[in-house]
């Protein structure tokens, strides 16, 4: 099979490189350069599949990808901006090559994958529990490549992945990712409800996308607060992580309101480039948990800032919600602390950084091509592991016991007033009202007909607790 190789880098280096590999190792290039655009980018592969197989489009695939991620030359004069933005590059190429060479003909027994939801996902976390501890196999080797292309001036992404390849082949290691493959099967608390999560990062914090911040501000943000995201094509060597830039305009491709900074997300839901088409993460709180941890571990450079948990809504409560069950979800998964001045607060809704506590979405289902009922809850603060609000397997058990036994109206705008004023000026919760809030959540938990009683009385002890540390906070 004839594959694309770009022509710059005839009798070169480089294509020694290449031309040393094997085929197959050749074709698992291809497919990680080529499958951006031609296997996520569904609407262009339904095109060409009319007209041809891919596998006879892979000259013409590669072509164009390839002058669609040249770094332009504007950009690669500044050599700082280059450094942190390869550093990126090279990583998540990195991670897309070993994510190939565990799915290789069950090389890994790896867990599988939930019902309807997105394949990958097992390899995903394997691949990136093993990368991030295990630093030093690959962290000074991508400092040399990025200093060895910054110095050739190698403006390309496919040379960029090339090496990337040859560093995948060299670090890998069989028998460690198994054992990392055994722990995440330990890890696991199967459910039958997909859930999706999408994490925003923002070295800017909430600032991320105003309008009016200051050049300083900016200057001071070793990533320019995302601006230069496009002129790396960081959305494409991200995809596998659903990485692109959120700005919060709406009109942002209209010259007039375009600006190109806002937050970095991994949006582990959508599957495509036009984000119409979806794909459920997993089905098990466990497994989701893990992601949200080791991808904020993985793009460690950049401040992890919020989180929005997306829960498919296959039953549908009957009790109407009261204000404090809302206020027991804000004390769970919110951000309640002590802002500038020493007040506390609950600084997400007092910040007003969200202007809907929950929403209801319809996604279309890549496989199935349907829409989907599904609830996004857009409050919750991202932390890190080290932090105190770090087990989100209690939050989206929560979150799932929450829907199952609550009847959520549309975007539950009714009770925001209250809200608001509670996280202005927080006040304890009765024991009565969280205990009552445990016990529906419970019970709607129960609805999924999945979790044993012991699995059950685990949860609604860490719950308990959780509520109660919370509430100390506000007390003192």
């Amino acid at each position: 099979m004839a594959l694309f190789f770009p022509k710059e880098y005839n009798a070169t280096r480089y294509q020694t490189l290449y031309r040393s590999l094997s085929p197959v190792s050749r074709q698992m290039i291809q497919r990680e350069f080529i499958g951006v655009s031609y296997l996520r980018r569904f609407y262009l592969l339904k095109e060409q599949q009319a007209a041809a197989k891919f596998k006879n489009e892979q000259i013409n695939a590669g072509d164009f990808i390839h002058r669609k991620l040249t770094i332009n030359r504007l950009t690669w004069l500044n050599k700082d901006n280059v450094r942190t933005h390869l550093k990126i590059i090279f990583r998540h190429y990195l991670f897309g090559c070993l994510v190939q060479f565990v799915e290789r003909k069950n090389e890994i027994q790896l867990p599988k994958a939930s019902p309807t939801c997105y394949w990958e996902t097992p390899a995903n976390l394997v691949v990136m529990r093993w990368l991030n501890r295990n630093l030093k196999l690959w962290q000074s080797e991508i400092e040399r490549l990025t200093e060895q292309v910054i110095s050739k001036s190698i403006r390309h992404h496919f040379i960029y992945l090339l090496l990337s390849f040859m560093l995948a082949r060299k670090i890998y290691n069989r028998s460690e990712i198994q054992a990392e493959a055994d722990a995440v099967k330990g890890l696991a608390l199967p459910g039958k409800i997909p859930i999706g999560i999408e994490m925003e990062f923002s070295n800017l914090g909430r600032k991320a996308v105003d309008r009016d911040n200051p050049k300083s501000l900016i200057l001071n943000d070793p990533f320019s607060n995302m601006e230069l995201y496009s002129n790396f094509q960081l959305e494409d060597a991200t995809w596998r992580l659903g990485g692109y830039v959120d700005t919060h305009e709406h009109g942002r491709r209209l010259l007039k309101f375009s600006r190109y900074g806002g937050f970095f997300e991994y949006s582990m839901v959508r599957v495509d480039y036009p984000r119409t088409y979806t794909l459920p993460l997993t089905c098990d709180p466990a497994i989701a948990d893990q992601m949200i941890l080791e991808s904020i571990d993985f793009i460690k450079e950049i401040r992890p800032h919020s989180l929005h948990i997306n829960i498919e809504q296959q039953i549908h409560g009957l009790l109407e919600p009261q204000l404090s069950d809302f206020l027991c979800l804000l004390l769970l998964g919110g951000d309640l602390g002590f802002n500038e001045k020493g007040q506390l607060k609950e600084k997400r809704f007092a910040d007003r950084e969200f202007h809907r506590f929950i929403k209801r979405r319809r996604h279309l289902n890549l496989i199935s091509e349907t829409k989907k009922d599904v609830i996004e809850y857009a409050f919750l603060r991202l932390k890190k592991r080290a932090a105190e609000n770090h087990d989100y397997k209690t939050i989206i058990m929560t979150l799932k016991g929450f829907q199952n036994a609550y009847k959520i109206e549309r975007n539950c705008n009714h009770q925001i007033p209250e809200m608001l004023a509670w996280a202005e000026t927080p006040y304890p919760l009765t024991i009565a009202a969280r205990r009552d809030f445990v016990n529906n959540v419970i019970n709607g938990l129960k609805k999924e007909a999945v979790y044993d009683t012991n699995c059950i009385d685990t949860f609604s002890h860490r719950l308990t607790e959780r509520l109660s540390q919370a509430q100390q906070i506000i007390q003192q």
